[in-house]
């Protein structure tokens, strides 16, 4: 009896366990009535103040004692001082020192239809709404609050380029706004940051207000307004990426949870070699690309990221992939015996790589990087060897280079170039879960809808209207 009971108890605390574990990737997103709801959203600044500018239509409030402070509209920067938020006016006047949090708000009964400035935000002038401003320690915190459409139209042509709707691709924006929406909605229930539901960094989604919104993201918005993705009736994590290279991949072959709504799959529409043979094809200009890393640099990049410093490294192989071409394992051998193995995506991340669909050369080998400028735009061209080329000098004599190695003298600084490097070659540009824009592109170019776009990339699902 004891040993039967004994065995209940641990079957049960598996059971809790498992649902503990479970439970976030299948949370339950609220299903709104009649409205999007409100979202908070932190606002990177580029300085440690705030320089902050509205006009009549807004009051900036005193949190702590409700009362409005009486500044009329124009420019300001508020300033952390000694745990308090002092306003300046653009001449350096004080206007007060408030315990905060300031509460800025639009007077009008339609708050969307008018806009704030924040001067030194890092991705964005413009945003709609209000603005929240506290302090965390010594440190001001910004954080704008509007409803979930409004900030969706400064996320989408962040996240995706608006041009694309006017070469055929207005399907991909539109499966981009589903995508973007349950994205938020997913995070705003997680409740993953204090005081905020989401940051305006890649890490949540790129958010720049109002100052990004376009004609052709608020369309592919007010087309599928309200409209989610649910697995089982529940809001999925909807991951994106630039370019899966032509294979789809699921996330436990990336990081360690799986996700029944993922799946790993070839994808046409995605693969530089255009398989198809469709003649409006675009190849996303990541969708192959060419990497090299430094012998000198590998070690400190190694010991960065947590890894011992296998010393002279003699080679780098691939030791096993995915079904994919994704890479599982690679292995840096030094010359000593000492080696170390980097796994999944821990690899891309250490050793600064477009994707982990990738291979690798080997032996180091010569690599000369030539750096220039025309017209302000920067270019940078890479070389295997410089044996054979022909060069002009400052005095427009041209010459044949001849030999292994060769002085370079620019901007007051002389090295011999060429260096060894690792060379990797690789498709994609991202983890290769769920939705590939360039694959959304092609797909909206050839005529796929919306629905099937995101039926593809995340099979199994429904579009359900949250609000």
């Amino acid at each position: 009896m004891k040993f039967q009971l004994k065995k209940q108890h641990s079957f049960v605390i598996c059971i809790i366990i498992l649902i503990f574990f479970l439970f976030p990737l299948f949370f339950q997103v609220p299903v709104y009535s009649a409205y999007p709801p409100e979202v908070r959203v932190e606002i990177s600044l580029l300085n440690t103040h705030v320089e902050l500018s509205f006009n009549s239509g807004y009051s900036l409030v005193n949190m702590a004692s409700g009362a409005p402070l009486p500044l009329p509209g124009g420019k300001y920067r508020l300033v952390s001082i000694r745990g308090s938020i002092q306003v300046l006016d653009m001449l350096g006047n004080s206007q007060g020192v408030f315990s905060g949090p300031l509460y800025l708000k639009p007077l009008s009964s339609q708050p969307n239809s008018q806009f704030f400035q924040i001067h030194n935000a890092r991705f964005g002038l413009e945003y709609r709404g209000a603005l929240e401003v506290f302090l965390d320690g010594n440190t001001l915190r910004v954080v704008n609050i509007l409803d979930l459409e409004s900030y969706l139209r400064g996320v989408l042509p962040r996240e995706m380029s608006p041009s694309w709707g006017n070469y055929g691709g207005m399907e991909a924006l539109k499966a981009q706004a589903v995508a973007a929406r349950t994205y938020a909605l997913y995070n705003h229930s997680l409740q993953r940051h204090t005081n905020f539901h989401l940051c305006d960094t890649q890490h949540c989604q790129v958010y720049g207000g109002k100052s990004s919104e376009t004609e052709n993201t608020d369309s592919a918005l007010n087309q599928t307004r309200g409209e989610i993705l649910t697995f089982n009736g529940r809001g999925i994590s909807p991951f994106y990426h630039a370019s899966n290279g032509g294979f789809t991949e699921v996330p436990q072959n990336v990081w360690t949870s799986s996700f029944p709504y993922f799946t790993s799959v070839p994808d046409p529409y995605d693969d530089p070699a255009n398989p198809l043979g469709l003649n409006n094809f675009v190849v996303h200009r990541y969708a192959r690309w060419e990497a090299d890393v430094p012998l000198d640099s590998l070690g400190l990049l190694l010991v960065r990221s947590g890894f011992s410093n296998p010393g002279e490294v003699e080679r780098v192989d691939i030791v096993s992939s995915f079904p994919s071409g994704r890479v599982q394992e690679v292995r840096i051998q030094g010359m000593d015996g000492a080696a170390v193995s980097l796994f999944k995506e821990k690899a891309r991340n250490v050793l600064g790589l477009r994707s982990q669909l990738y291979t690798v050369r080997s032996e180091p080998e010569p690599r000369v990087w030539i750096a220039s400028s025309v017209n302000g735009v920067e270019r940078k061209e890479c070389f295997p060897e410089l044996e054979g080329k022909w060069v002009i000098s400052g005095y427009t004599m041209k010459r044949m280079l001849v030999g292994e190695s060769f002085p370079v003298l620019g901007d007051g600084v002389k090295s011999s170039v060429p260096y060894q490097g690792l060379v990797f070659e690789g498709h994609g540009w991202g983890h290769g879960i769920g939705m590939s824009q360039n694959g959304a592109y092609n797909r909206s170019r050839a005529g796929h809808s919306y629905r099937d776009i995101l039926s593809f990339y995340y099979p199994g699902t429904e579009i359900n209207t949250g609000y």
